[in-house]
Parts: structure tokens; sequence; C-alpha cells
């Protein structure tokens, strides 16, 4: 940085030293000081620099920074205390994993950063018992592809996936093993096709025992079900998904913007 320049503020993310890319730069700051944490350069016991110390360090703004220091807090790596300071707390993360959602971006972004270990893929025929999302293909062959997600640095399960591609995508290639992003993305590269809508429904149910077996949970453990289903413009459905999500080891978190103001 410039001598005599001064430090970004809270409203410096347009500048260039800022991403303007799908991975909000907070993220980056958030795994590099973690990485410093666990490599033992900030031990247990010692204080992380000042925030105006790390705008300084990074060329990030204060809205940057806070946000990369509250997800570490929420990993329980550090504890934030007044007139003493931000104090590591823990060599390492605990396990589990907060999805933040703000815009369709964000959650195709959670894909980006996670890894999803496939463990089958056939082809279906949508029956009577399907989802009800499906129940309009009723007699048509989706491919169904099944896997265990885990996040870029923890071999611990995120998640269970269960993806139902529409018939005229099932023949993406790359799902055949490991997939380093999400089967989405593989259709809209070799397709050519956009998501415009997400629809997501989420509700609490216990873990049957094949599903927990695989997350490492004891069976009827609590568990958080996510339903997903992405649409192009037209309001076609291309893939629908279920995420089972341990509930002890998943957060998710959403911010709603209020675009306007009532009389």
């Amino acid at each position: 940085m410039e001598q005599g320049r001064p430090l970004p503020d809270d409203f410096a993310d347009a500048v260039p030293h800022e991403r303007t890319d799908a991975s909000p730069r907070y993220l980056a700051l958030a795994r590099s000081l973690r990485a410093e944490i666990e490599s033992g350069k900030y031990p247990v016991g010692s204080k992380l620099p000042t925030e105006m110390e790390l705008c300084k360090q990074f060329g990030a703004s204060r809205h940057t920074v806070r946000a990369a220091i509250e997800r570490l807090v929420r990993l329980e790596l550090i504890k934030r205390t007044p007139r003493i300071g931000t104090i590591v707390t823990a060599a390492r993360a605990k396990q589990g994993y907060e999805l933040a959602v703000g815009q369709v971006g964000d959650l195709l972004q959670y894909a980006a950063t996670t890894r999803m270990r496939v463990l089958s893929r056939d082809l279906r025929e949508v029956g009577d018992d399907a989802d009800p999302a499906l129940q309009p293909y009723h007699g048509q062959l989706w491919l169904v592809i099944r896997g265990v997600r885990t996040g870029d640095d923890a071999d611990t399960p995120i998640c269970y996936n269960e993806v139902w591609v529409h018939p005229d995508y099932r023949g993406v290639r790359g799902a055949e093993q490991d997939i380093e992003a999400s089967v989405f993305h593989l259709i809209e590269k070799q397709f050519q096709v956009s998501v415009s809508r997400i629809e997501q429904v989420i509700h609490a149910a216990a873990l049957p025992a094949e599903i927990a077996e695989l997350l490492d949970m004891p069976p009827g453990a609590a568990g958080l079900w996510i339903n997903r289903q992405y649409r192009d413009a037209s309001g076609n459905l291309i893939e629908m998904a279920w995420s089972i999500h341990p509930a002890e080891r998943f957060s998710y978190r959403m911010v709603l913007d209020r675009t306007w103001r009532s009389a």
C-alpha cells in the first residue's frame, strides 16, 4: 500500500482491490487467516492483528475484514473480547459447515467450494412415489446421481446428495467420479444452459440408517433436508437435488434486504 494512502472504509468494496467475481473476498481472507492459525503462526492464546492492521495487510475494506473475522468466530477459532482484542481460542476449526446465502451466486459458490464423492449413477423412471416436483415428468427416465459432499479442507461429510437430472441432460459428462463443483455446473458447461431460478424447501427429519452411516452419524439423528429445483428462464426444470445434512454440523444463514418502504 502506498505511504499516505487512506485505508479502505466500510463502503470501499467497489475499488479495484476488492473482488467482483462469484466468490466473496471475505471468504479468501478467512481461509488465509484460518490457515495461518492452523499452521501455528497465531498460536492459541495469541492475538490476531487489529481490524485496521488487517485492512492494511490485505488492502481490504473494514466491511470485508469484519466479515472474515466473524466467519472465524463461528468456526470457534477466535473470540472477540472488548478492550482486549481478538484472541485465538483453538488450533483447529470445529467440524461443520455454514451456508450463507444472499443471492443465487452464493448458492452456486457453495457447490464450487465443496466436493461431491459419487457413490452411484443410474437411470430411474419417475414413478407414482416421486417427489411432487417430478410428477409432471411421470414415466420419463431421469439420471440419478448419489454422493456425499465434503468441504474443501476437511474429510468430515457435509451432506448426502441425491441429484435428479432431466432426460435432456442425462448425457452429462464428468459425473462418474468425484465432482469438484456441482452437477449443475457440468450441465451448464456442456449444454450451455443457465439457471434463472432456484426453488428451495427446507424441513427437519431424522436421518435414515443408510444415510446416517454415510454421514458418520447414528441412525435417527436429527437432519436438515433441503430440496432445490433448478429452473431455466422459461421455468423448465433442469435438475432437482436433495441435500441431507446432519443438524449438528450444518447451519443455514440468509440475509434478506428490504428494497421497499411502506408509506
